[in-house]
């Protein structure tokens, strides 16, 4: 079930040096609050077909940890 997406508009003031950063970031973490369920899905799906010295438990943490853009 899909949940309803909706606009949300924050004012901050940050140095003007962090301000292009900070935005990136932020819609960083929006963009993977809104697809989460689909990569622990994809990530379901290549369970045990994925060639890594790392357990199950350390890739999990790092896509919680999110990615870098």
């Amino acid at each position: 079930m899909a949940e309803e997406i909706v606009d949300v508009v924050i004012h901050v003031k940050v140095p003007k040096k962090y301000a292009e950063t900070f935005r990136k970031d932020v819609e960083a973490m929006a963009w993977y609050l809104s697809h989460k369920d689909e990569l622990f899905e994809n990530m379901r799906k290549l369970k045990g077909i994925m060639k890594t010295d790392k357990t199950w438990k350390e890739l999990k943490r790092e896509i919680y940890e999110g990615f870098t853009y």
